[in-house]
């Protein structure tokens, strides 16, 4: 696919007098992004002993870039994942504009201060996109692009579409998630995305390889991206049109990135004896730099794309014309405008005290006036105030976008399944749901890794459609071949397709998860995966939850119950991811109803301020239903956590307690020992362990186990590892002991699988023997 060439604009992308304004708020940005982490680091009381940090030359080498961006780029659609390692600029920039406040800059990475990384939750300022763990902040880019189709789609967009913006470390390419974000952009015919890597060529610990960039090129244009390199400012590019010039040029083009690196770092007379050297025969070219003194020639050679505005203002303002996704490749130099700028150890480096009094001199910034928003500028505040008003990004809202809930539909879809699983139920629900009118499930968003039918979404998808901006046909169904699938692509489907990659589901699901707050209209995102690869997005998955999106993960099949697929797919920790992570309550129902329960308290409760993300861990084991009333009661105590199937008695010895699947393994042995032995089902490990945690004896589990008498031990089964319920003896000090796989499983039926992990009937019954002897 040929992508359309940029054109330079005709008439000049800003007036000589706002460009002025532009570069007197760019030193700005500089000196309070560097004095805010000297601030933390040198001035502000040290109560631990340990170094704050903040990377100064990390974010000195956007400062240019960031402010091209946001003082005059931007418009109030547009939403930026800013370079983890760039946030004092982002900071100090929001701080000019009066988004961020002087006492969050005071206590930059200190607690209730601006955060070391752009956060959603954590900043006072308007953070688009969280960013911290490298890679991520890119690779929701494409995904909230896709979102904002989606909504376009439906005519929900309440504006322009906006451009995606990413300013991405050169290093952050390292991360695999990049490349699997950029197949499935491909595969969506992505558009309005921007990346802009800042190739200033060096990485935590020391200089990227050489020509990384045309790698760099060839993956984005392989991936159907424009790419734009914005490598020489003014400056260079007229010295190359100079007798000599092309001399110059060539010489720079051949230079590799370590000598780059110590002749920035080494000053104007390095730079000078080191092409006197390699351009000896090139007398015009000699003359051509000795018209420059040291400094000036510092200058002239680090002059670099990313460090002009100019140059950075065109690029932009073309690419600006359409909807293309476009790479820059921005040529620019780590640490620019500092002392340490190009040495390759500066990543973690810190000026010194006389360091940051030199440059607070060379910014003509008196001391006492290092917080001024305008001390040390040129221009008046009064003009500088009156740029910032126009700039278009500052006419986004100031307050962050919130959108309305969206009503269960009443009566909630009630199953009446005799014999069946979870995972089957769930199907069925869906079903249910795309076949009703209801204003949820007009805003149900399903997106699944190429698991859609073996995950039991082939209903919903067959009512609702795929989502795809432009119309797909269903071939097999046109050319009138069975198929059970009815796999047509629409504007108006309702289910988003993906490719086997987990992280790209968590980030598709935390950009639908975030659609009520970056785009102000609610969606209801629901992802589907197997359990056991819940760990190959984990990081993904984090990052989806530091930002509070909402969404419903379904993870299934489940357990060593999936016995036949192998050890490889027989989940056994992650219940105990479900339990960990923030932002997301954990549940794994072993019956229907109770499923259909937790989903209708489920699908209102995530969509409240205090909500979170729901993950359902259910399994492909068909089992008898209990056929039973939906009381309130009962629909309060599935939502709590636990209920008793069989209530203790005065006499109770012990509770068998069990999650999920192994319910009837579990409710045969509570049977054979008659009012000895309770039974206490546990429909969510993951909010009973959270209410414990913060509330202790006043915990729904802890009034659960007040009915069992004092001394009776607990002997707890679970298709998990056993920590996941190990803990509930700690409630009231009750010995516990726990049943469930704790080792890789292997290829079987699930009789075996289940003696193989002492899971059965029989080894259930055995250790409770041994628990009531002891």
């Amino acid at each position: 696919m040929d992508m359309p060439e940029l054109v330079a604009p005709v008439k000049p992308v800003i007036s000589a007098a706002e460009l002025a304004c532009l570069a007197e708020l760019e030193k700005k940005v500089l000196w309070l992004a560097t004095w805010m982490i000297h601030n933390a680091n040198h001035l502000r009381e040290s109560r631990d002993g340990l170094k704050v940090g903040g990377h100064q030359a990390s974010s000195a080498s956007l400062a240019t870039v960031m402010s091209a961006l946001y003082f005059h780029a931007l418009r109030p659609q547009d939403r930026v994942a800013v370079k983890p390692h760039a946030s004092p600029i982002f900071h100090a920039i929001q701080y000019l504009y009066g988004r961020q406040n002087l006492d969050a800059l005071q206590r930059f990475r200190a607690l209730g201060g601006a955060q070391s990384y752009p956060s959603r939750t954590k900043d006072h300022d308007d953070v688009d996109f969280s960013t911290g763990s490298v890679g991520l902040g890119a690779g929701i880019t494409p995904f909230a692009s896709l979102v904002q189709d989606y909504l376009e789609s439906r005519g929900w967009l309440k504006s322009q579409p906006g451009r995606m913006v990413a300013l991405i470390g050169d290093a952050e390419l390292d991360e695999g998630n990049i490349y699997e974000a950029l197949l499935e952009g491909w595969k969506h015919d992505l558009r309005n995305t921007w990346w802009i890597v800042d190739y200033n060529r060096q990485s935590l610990d020391g200089i990227v390889h050489d020509r990384l960039f045309y790698l760099i090129q060839r993956m984005f244009r392989a991936n159907d991206w424009r790419v734009v390199t914005v490598k020489y400012g003014k400056r260079l590019m007229a010295a190359f049109e100079q007798p000599g010039g092309k001399a110059l040029k060539r010489w720079i083009n051949q230079c590799d990135n370590a000598v780059y690196s110590a002749l920035t770092f080494g000053g104007g007379a390095a730079w000078r004896k080191q092409l006197r050297e390699d351009l000896a025969g090139e007398a015009q070219t000699l003359a051509l730099i000795d018209r420059y003194t040291d400094e000036e020639l510092g200058q002239l050679m680090t002059n670099l794309g990313g460090h002009d505005l100019e140059t950075l203002l065109e690029a932009f303002a073309a690419a600006s014309a359409d909807d293309v996704p476009t790479c820059f490749i921005v040529y620019t130099i780590k640490g620019h405008g500092l002392p340490f700028a190009g040495h390759k150890d500066n990543h973690a480096g810190l000026l010194t005290p006389a360091q940051v009094a030199e440059l607070r001199s060379r910014h003509g910034v008196a001391e006492g006036e290092e917080w001024h928003k305008f001390a040390g500028c040129h221009r008046s505040a009064d003009e500088l105030e009156a740029f910032l008003a126009r700039a278009p990004f500052n006419q986004r809202p100031a307050a962050r976008q919130h959108a309305a809930s969206m009503a269960l539909p009443s009566p909630w879809p009630r199953l009446g399944i005799a014999h069946g699983s979870t995972q089957e139920a769930f199907g069925k629900l869906m079903n249910e749901l795309a076949r009703g009118d209801s204003d949820l499930a007009a805003r149900i968003v399903t997106t699944s890794p190429d698991v859609t039918v073996s995950t039991n979404l082939g209903g919903w998808v067959n009512q609702r459609g795929l989502f795809r901006r432009a119309r797909q046909r269903d071939v097999f169904r046109d050319r009138k071949l069975a198929s059970a699938q009815k796999w047509e692509m629409h504007p108006s489907g309702q289910h988003i397709e993906l490719g086997i990659a987990e992280n790209n589901l968590f980030l598709n699901l935390a950009a639908l998860g975030l659609s009520d707050r970056l785009f102000g209209e609610r969606l209801i995102p629901v992802g589907t995966l197997y359990d056991p690869f819940v760990a190959r997005g984990l990081d993904a998955l984090n990052y989806a939850c530091y930002q509070d999106a909402r969404f419903v993960l379904v993870a299934t099949p489940s357990g060593v119950t999936l016995a036949a697929e192998g050890g490889a797919h027989q989940s056994i920790s992650s219940p105990l991811i479900g339990i960990g992570q923030p932002g997301l309550v954990y549940y794994e129902p072993a019956y229907a109803d109770e499923l259909a329960m937790i989903l209708e308290r489920g699908f209102g409760w995530m969509q409240q301020p205090e909500g979170e993300s729901l993950y359902l861990r259910l399994s492909t084991r068909s089992i008898e239903q209990p056929g039973r009333d939906i009381t309130p009661e009962l629909a309060e105590a599935v939502w709590r956590g636990a209920y008793w199937v069989k209530a203790p008695t005065a006499g109770c010895r012990a509770a068998v307690v069990y999650c999920g699947v192994v319910a009837p393994e579990a409710l045969a042995v509570a049977s054979q020992y008659g009012d000895d032995v309770a039974l206490l089902a546990v429909t969510s490990p993951g909010r009973l362990y959270a209410e414990w945690h913060h509330q202790a004896h006043a915990c729904w589990l802890a009034q659960q186990l007040r009915q069992l008498p004092a001394g009776a031990p607990l002997l707890t089964v679970h298709d998990g590892h056993p920590a996941a319920l190990n803990w509930l003896g700690a409630v009231d000090g009750r010995r516990t002991r726990s049943q469930g796989p704790t080792r890789f499983g292997q290829s079987s039926d699930a009789i075996d699988a289940y003696q193989l992990h002492g899971l059965d009937a029989a080894a259930i019954a055995k250790a409770l023997d041994s628990l009531l002897t002891q």
